[in-house]
């Protein structure tokens, strides 16, 4: 089988190479609510989504979903290389040390989150934890990349995607890379134009250019095989012709404070979350044209965004329960 043969076979494969780096997240739809809508945005690359946490007793579930974000920082924080060397074990060890194990690899991934985000002067935003999540569970799109570990390196300064995701669609023989952002402000105007401002950076050419570089430099730690990763940095390659089947799309998560939660509680029990259901679709229709406008003032118009609103009740409490979750004593 001639080179070019053996390039198409790799690429056709890439459909079932990246679905094996997929998770099983069929356990999120009871803590997380995804509301149903027909809102569009003025910006036909644009699409508009909404999660929020889901309702008990009239009540929304906030420390559940902390407890949520929790579970899943370790896949997120680490690379698939670190966790597949723990996994391997499995067969080996007596099972109290292979939990010793685990308990280590868990607790690495919480030290190297909160060292990450006193590295670029954030604080521990629990927000890309969960843009992560809906990324790999709404749009079927793997991590690639677990920033964490740049961040940490100071010789290798990281202000780009918060996470990059990856799809192949074998119809199209087109790879999506997914560029993650994620903002959480107590008004809902101000995450949506410090976010445009912020994809817009990420998209010029030369911090594009780095974070292409970043995912090249770190492909051996994403767990693909040797097809895997040749077929897809062809795709990253711009002297290969499968470069122009590249589609770069941003992800972005709008953390917001909502007083729409207050109201839904004050519906009843049964009744709250479709109370809440209602006042939130009527807040996205309020804040699409905000979103048209900051993307077209920052020239991303014609870009192809898929953003997630999550509203909270507070921001600044999401932020502080997640924090004492992770251990990140202040």
């Amino acid at each position: 089988m001639n080179q070019d043969r053996l390039t198409e076979a790799a690429s056709s494969d890439l459909d079932t190479i990246l679905a094996a780096l997929g998770r099983d997240y069929s356990k999120l739809g009871p803590r997380i609510r995804e509301l149903k809508h027909e809102v569009t945005c003025e910006c036909a690359g644009v699409t508009l989504r909404l999660h929020f946490p889901a309702f008990r007793q009239g009540k929304t579930t906030i420390h559940e979903l902390v407890e949520l974000a929790w579970l899943h920082l370790t896949p997120f924080a680490l690379t698939r290389k670190e966790i597949d060397a723990v996994r391997a074990l499995q067969s080996t060890l007596p099972f109290d040390e292979f939990l010793i194990k685990t308990t280590q690899l868990n607790d690495a991934a919480a030290k190297l989150f909160i060292k990450a985000h006193k590295a670029t002067n954030r604080n521990g935003e629990a927000g890309e934890l969960l843009l992560y999540l809906l990324t790999e569970w709404i749009l079927g799109a793997p991590q690639f990349i677990a920033k964490m570990t740049l961040k940490t390196n100071s010789q290798m300064p990281v202000h780009g995607a918060d996470g990059v995701h990856v799809r192949y669609c074998p119809e199209t023989a087109r790879l999506f890379l997914y560029w993650g952002e994620s903002k959480m402000y107590g008004d809902v105007g101000t995450a949506i134009t410090a976010a445009a401002k912020s994809i817009a950076k990420s998209l010029e050419p030369d911090e594009l250019g780095h974070e292409l570089q970043l995912v090249q430099r770190n492909i051996d730690f994403t767990g693909l095989g040797t097809d895997g990763k040749a077929a897809l940095l062809r795709y990253l390659d711009p002297h290969e012709e499968e470069y122009n089947e590249r589609k770069d799309v941003v992800t972005c998560l709008i953390g917001f404070d909502f007083d729409g939660f207050q109201k839904a509680s004050a519906a009843g029990d049964q009744a709250a979350e479709d109370t809440f259901r209602a006042l939130a679709k009527e807040k996205l229709a309020a804040v699409a044209p905000k979103v048209s406008a900051a993307l077209k003032t920052a020239g991303l118009d014609s870009q192809d965004v898929e953003l997630f609103f999550f509203p909270l009740p507070a921001v600044q409490e999401f932020r502080d329960l997640f924090q004492a979750r992770i251990g990140w004593l202040p």
